[in-house]
């Protein structure tokens, strides 16, 4: 008797599979995308934490004072950057400008659908001697998620998932970030 073998998939087995691979994505394609959200929100988080502390250490480095410049605009869009100046504007790309921002320049285009909140003061002076500054914070929020950078009197950084007051309406803390 001899017998033969089918190396190929019945219609059956194809469709079979094909069901099981959509009811997977189905499920898994949501919670992917909220892994995305809070990814991004905490990339600008880190980012932003690093660059204050970069705007301290060029301040002691140089010897003079540098000064971290923020903006909040329409729709999401935001920036910050880094002078030496008394201040830059960040939206500012001509680099020939006096109020280009000539150490370093951030701007949302490149984190999504995050958003910076508005702040009361947008600029942070840190101190060529001691790295100091005034105390201020600054909240990023995504769809669902916000986190904050803090920066103290003495210019230590940190960043946290906002409560009470400064936890945007409708937004929960960063589940990995330590409560502010």
């Amino acid at each position: 008797m001899k017998h033969t073998f089918n190396d190929g998939f019945t219609a059956l087995e194809l469709m079979i599979t094909v069901s099981i691979a959509a009811i997977v994505m189905v499920v898994a394609v949501p919670s992917y995308q909220g892994v995305l959200e809070r990814n991004r929100l905490k990339q600008v988080l880190e980012g932003y934490k690093v660059d204050l502390q970069l705007t301290r250490t060029e301040a002691l480095k140089r010897q003079t004072p540098v000064v971290i410049s923020r903006k909040a605009g329409a729709a999401g869009a935001w920036c910050y950057g880094l002078t030496v100046k008394n201040d830059c504007d960040c939206a500012v790309s001509d680099s020939t400008a006096a109020d280009f921002c000539e150490l370093k320049r951030i701007d949302s285009a490149n984190f999504g659908a995050i958003a910076l909140a508005a702040q009361s003061a947008n600029t942070n002076t840190f101190d060529p001697r001691r790295g100091t500054t005034g105390a201020s914070g600054v909240t990023f929020t995504s769809e669902q998620y916000a986190g904050r950078v803090i920066v103290s009197n003495t210019g230590r950084v940190k960043s946290c998932a906002p409560t009470g007051g400064l936890l945007p309406s409708g937004k929960k803390g960063l589940p990995s970030l330590s409560d502010c």
